[in-house]
C-alpha cells in the first residue's frame, strides 16, 4: 500500500498526492504560456497602438452652431465634420454622402498624394480638391452662424481630411493588418488558455469545497430551527461559484471581442460597440425588470395565496385519509382524489388571476396563441378529458380500489393502479391489462372484494355435480358439506349448504355453497373444494359420473379409484333377461 504524503498541511494518499502535484503543475504551465502569449501580445500591440494613438489626435473643432439639418461627413469608421446645407443635393445628408464617397475614393487611391488635396477659388466659392477631382465646395450658406469666412472654414475641413487620410490608408496596409492579424491570433491563444485555466481550476475547487464540507461548513440555524444544512450551504457556494465563474468566462470573451474587432478599420465600429450594445440590452432588460415588479408582487401574492390553500386541503385531506379527522358520509379513499382535484381547481384558478401579468399577455399575438393552445386542447383532448371525468367518478361511486379483485367483461384480476386516465389490472395470469376509465364507467364492473372490506359479508362460493336418482340425496348433501369444510379458506359460519338446482330426466344437479373472506386466493379454494368432492364422494360410496354411463352399469367395472374399493370387490355379473340374444 502506498505511503500517505502531505499536500498543503492535508495528509493525502500517495496517488492522490500525485494527481494534486499533476493538476497543480498543469495549471502552473497553463498560467505560465497565458502570460507568455500576453506579453508576446502586447509587444506586437505597441507599434498598432502608436499608430492608433496618432489616430485619436484633436480633430478640428465642429462649427459653433450646426442646424438641425446638419450630417456628419465620414472617412471609414472616423467623422470628420459636418455640413449643414444641402446645396445641390436633396439634403444635408445626401450631401454628406457624396462628400464621404469622394474621400474614400481617393484616399483608396494611393498613386493620389496627400500633398495633392488642397483649396481652389471659384466662383461658387472656396472649393477642395484632390488634383482634378472636386471634393467638397464652401459657400456662404455654410458659414452662416459660425463667424468664419468659407476660406478659414475650407481650411480647418482641408485639415482634418490631410490629417485622417494617412491614418486611413496606414491602417489599410498589409503590414497593418498582418500585425493586427497577428495581436489577434495571441489574444485567441490567451483567451483560449484563460478559459482552459478556469475549466481546470473549478473542478478542483469542487473538490475541495466538498472535502471541506464537514471541517469549515457549519450549519445555519435559528435557535432550534435548521435554516440550512452544510451540504445545502456548500450547494449554495457551488452555485455561486459556477454564476462568477459564468461572468469571468462572458467578460473575458467580451474584453476579447471588444478588442480583436478593434483592430480591425473594418470592424472598428462593431468592437467599439461591444459593451454599449450589450449594457443597452442589461439596461433594457433591468428597466423592463423594474417596471414589471408591480406585476411580479401581485403574481407572487397569488401564488403564496395559492400555495397556502393547496397546503391547508394537503393537511386537511390527510388527515381524513388517516382518520384523525371524519365527516359523515365522506370515505377515506376519497380523501387523495379530492386533494388532487382541489389543487388542481386551485392551480387553474390562480393561473387564470395570473394571466393578466404575464409578459405580454395583452399583446394580440400572446392571445392568439393561448385561444390556438386553448382549441387544440378542445378538439385533440376531449377523450383524455373525459378519461379523467370518468376516473373521478369511478373513485367517488367506490366501485372498486387499489387490491380489490374485479371482473370486467372477461377480464378478471387485480386492481393495481388507479391513476386519472386508466386504471390497470393484474389478471390471474399476471398479465397487466391497463382499461381506459370511461370504458369502465360505461359496462357492468363486478367486485369481490367491496362486500367484504365494508360490511364484512363474504363472498359465496359454489359449484355443481349431477348424480343419478339412485343416490340417497340426504346422502350427497352430508358429504358434499364434509368436503366443504374440509376445504382452506371456506368459513365454518354460516356454514356450507347444498341446493339441489334441478330434477332432470337423468340425473339431480346438486349445488354446494360456502362462504369465504378471502377472494385473493379463490382459483386456490375451488381447486381444492374440487378434490374434496371427489374424494369425500369416493369414501362415501358415491360414483361421480354421467347417468348415461350408467345405464349400462351392468357387467362393468366400478369407475371408483381401486383404494376406495373394497378388496374383494368383483365387477356385477351382467344381468340379461333369458333368451337374451334373441334367435
Amino acid at each position: 500500500m502506498p505511503s500517505p504524503k502531505t499536500h498543503l498541511g492535508i495528509v493525502v494518499p500517495s496517488f492522490l498526492a500525485h494527481r494534486l502535484r499533476w493538476s497543480a503543475r498543469w495549471s502552473g504551465f497553463l498560467l505560465a504560456s497565458l502570460a507568455c502569449w500576453v506579453s508576446l501580445g502586447l509587444s506586437l500591440a505597441t507599434p498598432l497602438g502608436l499608430a492608433q494613438d496618432d489616430s485619436g489626435a484633436p480633430q478640428a473643432t465642429a462649427p459653433a452652431a450646426v442646424s438641425t439639418d446638419s450630417a456628419t461627413v465620414t472617412l471609414g469608421d472616423q467623422a470628420l465634420f459636418t455640413v449643414q446645407r444641402p446645396q445641390t443635393a436633396k439634403s444635408a445628408q445626401e450631401r454628406a454622402a457624396r462628400i464621404s464617397a469622394r474621400l474614400t475614393t481617393i484616399a483608396n487611391d494611393q498613386a493620389i498624394p496627400v500633398e495633392a488635396i488642397a483649396l481652389s477659388e471659384t466662383e461658387f466659392g472656396t472649393a477642395i480638391y484632390a488634383e482634378d477631382t472636386l471634393i467638397m465646395a464652401i459657400d456662404d450658406g455654410d458659414v452662416e452662424g459660425t463667424g468664419l469666412t468659407p476660406k478659414a472654414l475650407a481650411a480647418q475641413h482641408l485639415a482634418t481630411i490631410q490629417r485622417q487620410m494617412p491614418i486611413y490608408r496606414a491602417e489599410r496596409s498589409a503590414e497593418y493588418l498582418s500585425r493586427a492579424a497577428g495581436i489577434a491570433f495571441f489574444c485567441t491563444l490567451g483567451l483560449v488558455l484563460a478559459i482552459l485555466v478556469l475549466a481546470n481550476a473549478m473542478p478542483q475547487f469542487y473538490r475541495w469545497l466538498d472535502r471541506q464540507q464537514d471541517r469549515w461548513m457549519p450549519n445555519v440555524r435559528l435557535q432550534n430551527f435548521e435554516l440550512l444544512t452544510a451540504s445545502q450551504l456548500t450547494g449554495l457556494v457551488r452555485v455561486f461559484t459556477q454564476v462568477l465563474h459564468f461572468a469571468l468566462v462572458s467578460g473575458l470573451i467580451l474584453v476579447y471581442l471588444s478588442y480583436v474587432l478593434s483592430l480591425f478599420p473594418q470592424t472598428r465600429r462593431i468592437g467599439q460597440g461591444v459593451f454599449s450594445y450589450v449594457l443597452g440590452a442589461v439596461k433594457i432588460v433591468w428597466d423592463g425588470f423594474i417596471a414589471y415588479l408591480p406585476n411580479l408582487l401581485s403574481i407572487a401574492i397569488i401564488l403564496v395565496i395559492a400555495s397556502s390553500l393547496i397546503r391547508f386541503a394537503r393537511w386537511f385531506f390527510t388527515s381524513i385519509q388517516r382518520e384523525g379527522l371524519t365527516l359523515q358520509g365522506f370515505y377515506p379513499e376519497w380523501a387523495i382524489p379530492s386533494y388532487r382535484l382541489v389543487q388542481f381547481l386551485v392551480g387553474a384558478f390562480a393561473l387564470a388571476v395570473i394571466f393578466p401579468y404575464l409578459p405580454g399577455a395583452n399583446s394580440p399575438a400572446f392571445q392568439g396563441v393561448s385561444i390556438f393552445f386553448g382549441l387544440l386542447v378542445s378538439l385533440g383532448a376531449g377523450g383524455a378529458i373525459f378519461s379523467v371525468v370518468a376516473g373521478f367518478i369511478l373513485v367517488y361511486t367506490r366501485a372498486f380500489q387499489a387490491g380489490d379483485r374485479i371482473r370486467f367483461g372477461d377480464i378478471e384480476g387485480f386492481v393495481v393502479e388507479k391513476s386519472l386516465f386508466v386504471t390497470r389490472i393484474r389478471t390471474l395470469e399476471n398479465v397487466l391489462v391497463s382499461i381506459p376509465n370511461a370504458s369502465l364507467l360505461s359496462s357492468n364492473i363486478g367486485n369481490y372484494s367491496a362486500l367484504i372490506r365494508e360490511q364484512h359479508i363474504p363472498i359465496v362460493v359454489q359449484t355443481t355435480i349431477t348424480l343419478g336418482y339412485d343416490v340417497p340425496w340426504k346422502l350427497v348433501h352430508e358429504t358434499m358439506i364434509a368436503a366443504a369444510e374440509a376445504t382452506s379458506y371456506i368459513l365454518k359460519e354460516p356454514p356450507p349448504y347444498v341446493w339441489q338446482t334441478s330434477l332432470d330426466d337423468f340425473y339431480v344437479s346438486y349445488q354446494i355453497r360456502a362462504a369465504t373472506t378471502h377472494p385473493e386466493v379463490l382459483g386456490e379454494i375451488y381447486s381444492e373444494l374440487h378434490q374434496n368432492l371427489q374424494d369425500y364422494c369416493n369414501r362415501a360410496g358415491i360414483e361421480m359420473m354421467s347417468p348415461h354411463y350408467g345405464a349400462m352399469r351392468d357387467g362393468n367395472q366400478s369407475t371408483m379409484p381401486a383404494n376406495y374399493l373394497p378388496e374383494n370387490y368383483q365387477a356385477p355379473p351382467w344381468n340379461l333377461p333369458s333368451g337374451w340374444p334373441p334367435k
